[in-house]
């Protein structure tokens, strides 16, 4: 996995206020300057200046914000909800809250939310940890270091250069590449940035202005760019959805689903959900085509420089036929387990075991270069394990049942009900920053409301489930989103435009052809 960076590091100082030797000669004159200058700078000035290019820990104003907010919620105990249960949600709120702030990177956040629970007495050792043992955390973990031998083979970017070779002659079709890529790679790479921006990032953006000559610093951004840059947006968002293995948040939701009696397996998901996210991908690069017209539509360049860039890799090395072998062999048992369970009777978890230990034997990955190193997923393994301890622990406390009893829908019938919630739900992801976090926060609980109301479980937690596609809707809603954002090919305004508008389709697309597909399939009764 590439390392991606959650948060800014502050450079190993022995003191705050300590000068850094490194520096060069120009950045100490700078410094130097500023420091003489002081006496004229007003008291509030300096402390700005302290906060952000001095002090090292964490953000000052935020961490005020959260700490209030959380000493004001402390005491207001609801009627109806223990006391208990009350703190637990305060303290997960105020994490979900810094996750949004971000005063720390989010494993920071949530470290600190532990610490606060434990010393409060709102959560006992032995409670904090059991996240920790959690199957949906160590899947997404092993399903991390599966993913990694993609990029440490290279086998990912010749997967992503073999469909483009065939089908990027014309702009839709490079669209419909970028799509299909992003469907094979969320076969089994959880992470959205680890997809977007590790592999397909540095094929698209010299395509761009290489083959195509479409570069912002030339104001050439509406020839192809805005168009890819947008298709890619979406995509990555909706194909998050299309497997159990394409996102982190999907093993959250299904570990949800299980406390409302609703097991859904890798293959559950994939003969139940996945078809629905075909046909939004099929629609949405055409939509995005009308909204964001590019002024080129045939690119026989992108064929030509994906032939080039696969005489440059070479033959298929050993590595990689190994990792495609085992790959497609964790796929099958994934399948067989779901249905054949007396004949093959293992978790998906335990199929990702076996498929990292046998790449491991193969020498595909290497432990030092591939696993311990592999910060991205320590970093999920902390926030995720005790997100998911909280979502847990407020179910064992009866607070989900509480707010579904507080909010009384039974007024509705179950179709305009679940419309209602699943619309609040997607509209949620405006306030969120990672969709794993928004999943953590409101997931459960929306359940629980459509159990509540009368909405039969098996649709409620699919339709719950299929409205985490919406991260592509601003330029921060999903952690790959700033990387595309940043390259200045789509303005701010137009980003938000066309989120909204595809984020519009695809609900349509939900309520129809997805609520009409799940009746057949018999969830509505």
């Amino acid at each position: 996995m590439p390392h991606i960076a959650v948060g800014n590091s502050p450079p190993a100082v022995s003191s705050v206020f300590a000068i850094d030797p490194d520096k060069d000669e120009s950045t100490s004159n700078s410094d130097a300057h500023i420091m003489t200058s002081m006496p004229k700078m007003s008291l509030w000035q300096r402390m700005l200046y302290w906060h952000r290019n001095i002090w090292p820990g964490t953000k000052i104003p935020a961490t005020v914000a959260i700490i209030l907010l959380g000493l004001i919620l402390w005491w207001l105990v609801p009627p109806g909800l223990s006391s208990t249960a009350w703190h637990i949600f305060v303290i997960f709120l105020c994490t979900i809250v810094g996750a949004i702030l971000e005063p720390l990177p989010l494993s920071g956040v949530s470290l600190v939310s532990i610490a606060v629970a434990a010393l409060t007495g709102a959560l006992s050792e032995r409670q904090i940890l059991l996240g920790f043992a959690d199957s949906a955390v160590w899947l997404v973990i092993f399903a991390f270091f599966i993913s990694s031998a993609f990029l440490a083979t290279g086998l990912g970017r010749r997967i992503c250069f073999i469909v483009f070779k065939y089908l990027g002659s014309s702009t839709i079709g490079l669209a419909y590449g970028i799509c299909l890529c992003s469907v094979i790679l969320g076969l089994g790479i959880p992470s959205a940035t680890a997809k977007s921006v590790g592999i397909l990032l540095p094929i698209i953006e010299p395509l761009l202005k290489e083959a195509f000559q479409s570069d912002p610093a030339m104001r050439t951004e509406k020839r192809i760019g805005v168009y890819v840059v947008m298709v890619q947006n979406a995509s990555g968002s909706i194909t998050g959805v299309s497997w159990l293995t394409a996102g982190a948040w999907n093993a959250l939701m299904v570990q949800f689903m299980s406390d409302v009696g609703v097991d859904l397996t890798w293959l559950g998901w994939a003969y139940s959900i996945t078809p629905i996210i075909i046909v939004a991908v099929a629609i949405m690069p055409l939509f995005i085509f009308v909204l964001c017209r590019p002024e080129i539509v045939r690119t026989p360049e992108a064929p030509v420089v994906a032939s080039d860039k696969l005489r440059q890799l070479g033959r298929m090395s050993l590595s990689e036929k190994a990792l495609l072998v085992v790959f497609i062999l964790v796929i099958l048992l994934w399948i067989l387990s779901s249905s054949l369970n007396n004949i093959f009777p293992f978790t998906t978890t335990e199929v990702a075991m076996f498929g990292v230990a046998t790449l491991l034997i193969l020498g595909v990955i290497d432990v030092k270069r591939d696993i311990i190193t592999d910060k991205s997923a320590f970093d999920l393994l902390l926030w995720f394990s005790i997100l998911i301890m909280y979502a847990d622990q407020l179910k064992e406390a009866g607070f989900w049942k509480w707010l579904s009893q507080r909010i009384d829908l039974h007024s509705l019938s179950p179709y305009p009900c679940l419309v209602i919630i699943c619309l609040l739900f997607t509209l949620s992801q405006y306030a969120c920053a990672s969709i794993t976090a928004r999943v953590a926060a409101l997931f459960p609980a929306c359940l629980q409301i459509s159990s509540a109301a009368g909405v039969p479980v098996e649709v409620a937690a699919r339709a719950l489930a299929v409205c985490t596609w919406a991260g592509h809707i601003t330029p921060y809603s999903c952690t790959s989103n700033p990387s595309y954002y940043g390259l200045g090919y789509v303005s701010s305004k137009r980003w938000w435009l066309v989120g909204v508008a595809v984020m519009a389709v695809n609900f349509i697309l939900l309520i129809s052809v997805g609520f009409g597909y799940w009746w057949l399939l018999g969830y509505w009764r």
